[in-house]
């Protein structure tokens, strides 16, 4: 038994460090945080949320999850920047990143990094905003992990604030 007590604790003191470190948990916020120290890494300004774009993922999430499909355009074609339109965020670009069966936000962010695409999604200069949706399991039924939706977006700018800048219109 004296045995015991100690390998105990220790099995405790490593979960408590392992397995419920929240900032490597799968929320909005960390996913930010981290794609945005990798920006930081080359000089890039942050990444910050915008309301609509978040709304815009949820959306997305729940389109896919209503036809039990996972991909960047639906099996009618329809694209993800759809979702930006419908909630009013009017954009000069935008780009996606999917992910499914992730456990960590650490992970996530790391595996879209080795990806180029989604890499350079995350380190576009073009884009200013993002918006998150995360679910549990997958849309096309149940799985473990979560699933996760980043819209990112930059936001065209309007006629006043171009000629306030000095620009000129054609």
């Amino acid at each position: 038994m004296k045995r015991l007590i100690p390998l105990l604790f220790s099995l405790l003191l490593a979960f408590t460090a392992f397995g419920a470190d929240p900032s490597n948990e799968i929320t909005a916020d960390n996913v930010i945080r981290l794609m945005n120290e990798y920006r930081a890494g080359e000089g890039l300004t942050p990444i910050g949320s915008d309301t609509r774009l978040t709304q815009a993922a949820a959306d997305r999430m729940r389109h896919m999850e209503d036809e039990a499909f996972w991909g960047h355009e639906s099996p009618e074609g329809v694209t993800p920047f759809v979702w930006l339109r419908t909630r009013a965020y009017d954009f000069q670009t935008a780009g996606e990143n999917l992910a499914a069966g992730f456990e960590t936000a650490r992970l996530l962010v790391q595996s879209w990094m080795e990806s180029p695409g989604h890499r350079d999604n995350i380190m576009s200069a073009d884009f200013e905003d993002c918006g998150i949706a995360v679910i549990e399991g997958s849309t096309k039924g149940p799985a473990t992990g979560k699933s996760i939706v980043v819209l990112f977006g930059k936001k065209r700018e309007n006629t006043e604030a171009l000629v306030a800048r000095g620009v000129r219109q054609p």
